[in-house]
Order: structure tokens, then sequence, then C-alpha cells
């Protein structure tokens, strides 16, 4: 096996550095597999050349699905469709592109399977001191990013972004005023940031891409893009989209606080109630909060059940062997 790595179409501190797949690929020396990590995986034809007679299957972990149609160029969606058929397998972190590539495209074959974000079991703590109540990171997307930051504030909170600069919202936004002053951290490494984030009880997610309309009328482009369940409410502009926040709530033990959409892809990988817990207002979110982090000892179960589930699967290492016992036999 042999991995090909290329990050150069990544930030440099971003969670595919710290994948750490280069650990264990020489577990696996008799096996004609070619791996590749990084955006400009897709893109690099030397790295094809150099495999195109030596591996059986070459997989591509493909972490920027369904975001690669919104983009103006209809050349990078087509090559994260992979209609030249470079790679023989494809892991996706959108479970709806997966099907409507595999259908659309190759005959129905699981060419396309959905993944999770995995970090290195070497990453994860062993200390949990939970000092924080509640926790939002990233950019300020849309409208709910605006509501659950106010929803937070009124407890121990912290709020992680990059930077006001960042925010690309794709809608106006109400209830702006104070939020620049919620902000507790901006721009740090993601080493900081998983330590915070294993000081922290409960994290609310949403699973979500807010989309503009420009994006809209780039993923229109596409032939049959009707047929892909993640656009179903791009009237709405919004799509489904998993990001590391899954993997990394529940490998640094915060409950998990899911916000109910119309595609809940987190049931692929975890069971709401036992591994998670679902929430549909501000107001249900705000009480859950109350709730939970002042009777924390009441949801260990969840996050416990939720962190087994995620140390023994989706971590790097037992993703890599999934990943090797799954390939398509061509």
């Amino acid at each position: 096996m042999k991995l090909f790595k290329d990050m150069s179409g990544n930030y440099p501190d971003v969670i595919v550095t710290y994948f750490n797949f280069e650990k264990y690929v020489s577990l696996y020396e008799d096996v004609e597999v070619a791996l590749f990590i990084g955006y400009n995986s897709q893109l690099r034809d030397d790295f094809h050349e150099e495999t195109s007679h030596d591996y059986k299957n070459k997989i591509f972990f493909n972490g920027e699905q369904p975001c690669a149609y919104t983009n103006p160029s209809m050349e990078i969606g087509n090559r994260s469709t992979d209609i030249t058929n470079k790679f023989t397998d494809i892991y996706t972190i959108c479970p709806c592109t997966a099907e409507w590539a595999n259908d659309l495209y190759n005959k129905g074959e699981e060419k396309f399977k959905p993944i999770l974000f995995p970090i290195d079991k070497s990453y994860v703590t062993t200390e949990w001191e939970k000092t924080y109540d509640a926790i939002f990171y990233g950019s300020i997307c849309g409208q709910d990013h605006v509501d659950v930051v106010n929803t937070i504030s009124k407890f121990k909170h912290k709020f992680i972004t990059l930077g006001v600069q960042h925010w690309h919202p794709n809608e106006t936004l109400r209830n702006t005023s104070n939020l620049g002053n919620l902000i507790t951290d901006i721009n740090i490494s993601t080493f900081q940031k998983w330590k915070i984030l294993s000081q922290t009880k409960v994290v609310p997610i949403y699973n979500q891409l807010y989309i503009h309309d420009h994006h809209v009328q780039n993923i229109k482009k596409y032939d049959n893009w009707e047929k892909n369940r993640a656009w179903s409410h791009i009237g709405e502009r919004r799509a489904p989209q998993l990001k590391p926040r899954v993997t990394e709530a529940a490998l640094f033990k915060m409950l998990m606080l899911v916000k109910r959409d119309p595609w809940n892809l987190i049931e692929h990988w975890f069971e709401p109630d036992k591994d998670f817990l679902y929430f549909d207002t501000n107001e249900e979110l705000e009480e859950m909060i109350r709730e939970t982090t002042s009777n924390l000892e009441n949801y260990q179960h969840i996050t416990e059940n939720a962190y087994k589930k995620a140390y023994e699967n989706y971590t790097t290492e037992p993703l890599l062997n999934m990943m090797i016992k799954n390939r398509r036999k061509l």
C-alpha cells in the first residue's frame, strides 16, 4: 500500500493534516492499494500516472462534497464526481452525493461510500475536566449560527472563530449587535481548540451547508442535479454537510445537541437518544443546555456511547482497515 498526500489545496492547520494515515499504511505492505489524501489529490495527474499500473485499487478520501458543485467551475464538480474514473473507490462525507453518483455514474455500484472525518487516536485526550457549559466554533454562515451563539452566551460559553472577516452569511442576519463581543477565541490552533473541546460539556451541532444564490446557479448547471437528495431544499438555500464537529464532539466527550433537519445524516453513524440528542427550536435548545449542564451525570451514558463508537470505528486506524476491507473487487 502507498499513501499519496498533498495538502497544498488545504488550510495548513486543518483536520486533514492530522489524519495520520501514514502511521498505518505499513501494516498493509502487501496490499495493492494507493490511498489519496488532500484536496489536490483529485487534480494531480502525476499521482495517477505513477499508480496507473501498480495498484488494483486507488482510493480517494473526498472531504469536500457537496461543496464541489457550488463552484463556478464545472471541472471541479466533475473531478469530484470522478467522471473520468481515475479512482476505484471514493469515500465522501456526503451520503446523499454517494447515492446520487453511484446511481448516475456507476450503474448502482458502490464506488462512492460515506465516511466521517477521522482523528488519530494519539490526539484524543485522556482528561476531560468540564469547565465550560457550551460551545460554538466556526464562521457565522446563517441565522442559525447567530441564534446559537446568542443562546450559549447565556451560559459559561466558548465561541471560537477565525475572525469576522471570514463570515459570509447567506442571508440578512438579525440580532447581531453584540455578536462580536461574544467571541472568546480567535484563530487558535487545532490543538488549542481540541483542549477547549475536552473542557466543554455540550455542543449544539448544525450539520448544514448555507448556500448563496450564485451557488444555486452553479449547482443547477449539472445534469440530473435535482436527483441528488442533498439539493432537496435548495429553494431554502441550504443543504446537508457533515464537518469534523461530529467526530470531535464524540471523541472529546461533549454531549451532542443536534438540530433536526430534513436529512439527519448523522444517523448514518450515530443513534438519536443513544449517542446524541435532537432539538428543534432555539427555545428547546436553551432549555436542553440548562438541563444537561446542570445534571451532566444523567447524560454521561450518551457521551460515553458516542465516544466508544467513535474511538473504535471512526478514528484513523479502524477507518483505514475498513477502507482496505471494503475496497471494490474489480
